[in-house]
């Protein structure tokens, strides 16, 4: 604060029912404070309730904002009228860093709103005393846990990295974090209801049938911990079983499970399913956000997540031969053109040729043909005839390839062509034009990257509509 002249003060939240307010200094070197005002009223009260209670005086900052960097340090504190009023929220964290903020002159401080664009997962009203959300606390616990760190800086910047005692987290990782403790704790929350059900429903069932009480403190069930461990790897003895030693012991238990638990089995699928689904649609969002993805980035994404191709069918489909040679003399041969996949679908193993685009590709052009008519971008009419192209080839060659493979059980009597390229067009007129051109292609289906997501998204859907059925 030294060097510093005070420009003026303004009060941004009013007193509320507790008697405390916030004040907004502003200095004119760009230096924005807010300041927990405690009215006397508010004073009266803590200390007649805590004779202990000393005024920690004046001001008490619950946030600094520095405008040449857009920065933004909250130093989370309670705030409830409480024998802890005005303690650190945390053991260890005194502040939080977030960059990226607008100036404090400019937010809406009403309860719902607070300081705008703060990352999902922070508090944002300062009456709260600024921090994270309590659900997501578990985070600050284990940021405590890295030794030295006392401030958490939640960044713009990729990575994760420590300097000092500040560890700064992207804001990405750390809104991958919100997501990981929201979902175990639903799971959580809905793996002990229904043991608190199973309970009830084991007592009500002894009460009927035994002759004598029964004695309701005795533990029907074993610890849930135990419960949920049993579910997974069995009866666990003592000590602590890795994850991959866990799975292991599921995987050489599927086959009896399957028999003796068919239900139970096709449950922790379904889970295990929703989980991967939610994971990949994630990671498929951001890389479509993503700018400058080449056609390679897209194919080795699909690679790593062959059933989004599959899901393009209506069949059961798998991926016969990535960069399927169409022209030379074996399937994976060299010379000739390459197809970027080949699926073999249905039952009876007919081949289909997948070509990738990047999900930037134009689907048309952006002037005008004629009126409110756009003519497909050169781009999208060349996959067109690229992979119409590959089908040709493929179809004249298929008997030499089958020979020189040693794979017959594969045929070209109709081969679907597909290209997936670009995203939805925006404006209506280039949509209007998009459809137009597709649905009059009889012989190859195009669809956007973001129809796929679509897709993966519907399966969702679907999938936690069974798990709640």
């Amino acid at each position: 604060m030294s060097g510093s002249s005070i420009v003026k003060f303004q009060t941004v939240v009013a007193e509320s029912q507790d008697g405390l307010s916030i004040d907004l200094m502003t200095t004119d070197h760009g230096l924005e404070q807010l300041h927990l005002i405690i009215s006397p009223k508010a004073l009266d009260k803590l200390i007649k309730d805590n004779p202990g209670f000393k005024h920690p005086g004046n001001p008490v900052v619950l946030a600094q904002y520095d405008a040449d960097s857009e920065k933004l340090t909250v130093f989370p504190l309670r705030t409830l009228l409480t024998s802890r009023f005005l303690e650190p929220k945390y053991t260890k964290i005194r502040s939080i860093v977030v960059d990226g903020i607008s100036s404090l002159e400019h937010q809406d401080y009403s309860e719902n709103v607070g300081i705008g664009n703060m990352p999902a997962g922070l508090v944002r009203a300062p009456l709260f005393g600024f921090g994270v959300l309590n659900d997501l606390r578990t985070i600050v616990q284990a940021v405590e846990r890295v030794p030295d760190v006392t401030e958490l800086y939640v960044s713009k910047a990729r990575g994760v990295s420590q300097n000092g005692g500040t560890l700064r987290i992207s804001r990405s990782i750390f809104d991958g974090f919100r997501k990981t403790v929201g979902r175990l704790h639903r799971k959580t929350l809905a793996f002990v209801n229904e043991r608190k059900l199973e309970v009830i429903e084991t007592k009500i069932s002894d009460l009927l049938q035994a002759k004598d009480s029964v004695d309701y403190h005795d533990d029907v069930h074993s610890a849930l911990a135990d419960r949920l461990a049993e579910a997974l790897v069995g009866k666990i003895k003592s000590g602590t079983i890795s994850r991959k030693a866990a799975l292991q012991t599921v995987r050489a238990s599927v086959a009896n499970i399957a028999k003796t638990e068919p239900t139970e089995i096709l449950s922790l699928q379904r889970e295990i399913e929703t989980v991967t689904l939610e994971d990949l649609i994630e990671r498929m969002e951001k890389r479509i956000a993503q700018k400058g993805l080449t056609e390679h980035d897209w194919q080795s994404f699909l690679s790593a997540n062959a059933f989004i191709l599959r899901l393009a069918f209506g069949v059961p489909a798998l991926v016969f031969e990535e960069q399927l040679a169409v022209g030379g003399t074996r399937f994976d041969g060299g010379g000739g053109k390459l197809a970027d996949y080949a699926i073999r679908a249905g039952l009876l193993g007919n081949l289909a040729i997948i070509e990738i685009k990047r999900s930037s590709t134009d689907l048309v052009e952006r002037k005008a043909y004629r009126g409110d008519l756009h003519a497909p971008s050169t781009e999208l009419s060349g996959a067109v005839s690229q992979v119409l192209d590959q089908r040709y080839r493929l179809q004249m060659d298929i008997k030499s390839k089958k020979i020189d493979s040693g794979i017959f059980d594969v045929y070209t009597y109709a081969v679907q062509c597909i290209v997936i390229a670009g995203l939805t067009p925006e404006s209506e007129p280039m949509r209007k034009s998009f459809e137009l051109y597709r649905n009059s292609l009889k012989e190859v289906l195009i669809l956007t990257f973001d129809e796929l997501l679509a897709k993966l998204r519907a399966l969702l859907s679907f999938l936690k509509g069974e798990q709640t059925s």
